[in-house]
C-alpha cells in the first residue's frame, strides 16, 4: 500500500510558505505611499497579491491537505467561538 501523506520535513516547509505569505497581504497597505509611479505601484500590488498566492497554495501542496485545512481554521471564526464558555 502506497501512503500519499507528506514527509514532515516539507509539512514543516509548506507550514512555512504559507504562514509567510500572510506577511504580503499587510504590505499592501503601504503600497499606495511610496514614491512611485502610478502603474509601478499597480505592478507592485499585483505582484505583492500573485507571490502570496502562489506562496501559500504551493505551501499548501507540500503541506498537505490536513495542514492546509488546520491554518485556513484559524483565521476563519466560527460565530460559536466568540462566544465565551
Amino acid at each position: 500500500m502506497v501512503s500519499i501523506r507528506p514527509k514532515k520535513g516539507i509539512t514543516s516547509i509548506g507550514i512555512a510558505l504559507m504562514a509567510v505569505s500572510l506577511i504580503f497581504w499587510p504590505l499592501l497597505l503601504l503600497v499606495p505611499f511610496l514614491p512611485l509611479s502610478g502603474g509601478a505601484k499597480v505592478s507592485l500590488a499585483g505582484a505583492l497579491v500573485i507571490v502570496a498566492e502562489v506562496m501559500f497554495w504551493l505551501g499548501a501542496l507540500l503541506a498537505g491537505p490536513a495542514a492546509a485545512r488546520r491554518m485556513k481554521t484559524w483565521w476563519k471564526r466560527t460565530p460559536d467561538s466568540d462566544e465565551a464558555p
